[in-house]
């Protein structure tokens, strides 16, 4: 991993197909979209030129690949915060766009001569196809960065020529500087309500409960099923029944940005709001018996009574994208027998907007 000026850059290390994962900084992430060759030896100097900010004079490369397609890729920081990412785009002969709203700010880039200007406007970063007679680099290259905290960023790219093969191979090295994602310290209960912090700022969480640890003494979360694993934390347990129990997260005032649900023990569906994005970042996925699922606004785990000490039921971890002051949820067993009831193990994440 390339490191200079206290920005680190990604740690590529395995290609499964179209998605590429590693570390940042010691944080692990992941980008998937239509890929090219992926350079994971930090061998490659193509980012080491001054027209990207800061220059590495070696380091792994991805190309990702655009097409008229307008192909569109997916960073993911799996359970950590990134502030202000950088990205070093390199031959870059197509148009990149940011959602709306996006802020881009130019560090660095061509802009000696016209035909391979590396141009922001608004959310998209502008490269022009530019085929030199000699040896020099072909098409625009630079530097941008994102002002602001990401747990994940979705871009698209597009060509800007037709002709030839009319796709275009862009390379791709992110940078930013990893805030380890906080989780709740929960203080109090007074009976079916519990209290504690997050990130500086006040939370309830209200519904019907069981065992609650306020000490920070659970390895329960420690698992690799969980992003991030945490040694030694907290824990809620929040009882399922076939009522279909309600469960409210209130942040008090406060807005928290792309929340996290450590779900443990889950033989239950957990049930968000019509219309909420529910992204599973990592689970139980090894065998069906305890499968842990994503679907629409759904969490789906699975009753699970193994014959030994395993974990029992599924276990895993989602992102909520967006920014909420508070959070409603409903949590229903998927079984029937014994006592109808289910104790599903929860804590949260995030860090505020």
């Amino acid at each position: 991993m390339a490191t200079t000026l206290q920005l680190a850059f990604a740690d590529w290390t395995s290609r499964d197909g179209d998605t590429v994962t590693g570390t940042l900084d010691g944080a692990a992430l992941t980008l998937s979209g239509l890929l090219s060759e992926v350079i994971l030896d930090g061998s490659t100097s193509d980012f080491s030129s001054p027209v990207f900010t800061p220059p590495l004079p070696n380091s792994d490369r991805i190309e990702i690949v655009s097409t008229p397609a307008n192909n569109e890729f997916t960073v993911d920081f799996l359970g950590a915060i990134v502030q202000d990412p950088v990205f070093h785009l390199g031959s870059l002969g197509s148009t990149v766009t940011f959602p709306p709203g996006t802020t881009v700010t130019r560090l660095s880039g061509d802009d000696t001569e016209t035909q391979r200007k590396f141009t922001v406007e608004a959310n998209t970063v502008i490269g022009r196809p530019f085929q030199p007679p000699g040896a020099e680099p072909t098409d625009s290259s630079g530097s941008i960065r994102l002002p602001g905290k990401f747990s994940s960023i979705t871009f698209q790219v597009k060509p800007n020529f037709t002709g030839g093969s009319m796709n275009d191979g862009v390379h791709l090295q992110i940078g930013g500087t990893v805030r380890q994602l906080p989780f709740a310290d929960w203080t109090s209960r007074d009976g079916d309500t519990v209290t504690g912090t997050l990130d500086g700022a006040e939370l309830t969480l209200s519904g019907l409960l069981s065992e609650v640890i306020l000490d920070g003494s659970t390895s329960d979360f420690s698992s690799p099923v969980f992003t991030p694993p945490l040694p030694n934390s907290d824990r809620i347990e929040i009882v399922s029944t076939p009522a279909n129990n309600e469960f409210t997260v209130d942040f008090l005032g406060a807005i928290v940005q792309d929340p996290v649900f450590h779900l443990g023990s889950l033989g239950s569906t957990v049930t968000f709001p019509p219309g909420t994005t529910v992204t599973r970042l990592s689970g139980d996925d090894t065998e069906t018996q305890r499968k842990f699922t994503v679907e629409a606004n759904t969490v789906i785990g699975r009753p699970f009574q193994p014959p030994g000490a395993e974990p029992t039921d599924s276990s895993g971890s989602i992102r909520l994208p967006g920014k909420f002051s508070s959070i409603t949820f409903q949590v229903k067993p998927n079984f029937t027998g014994g006592s109808m009831n289910d104790g599903v193990h929860l804590q949260i994440g995030g860090t505020l907007a």
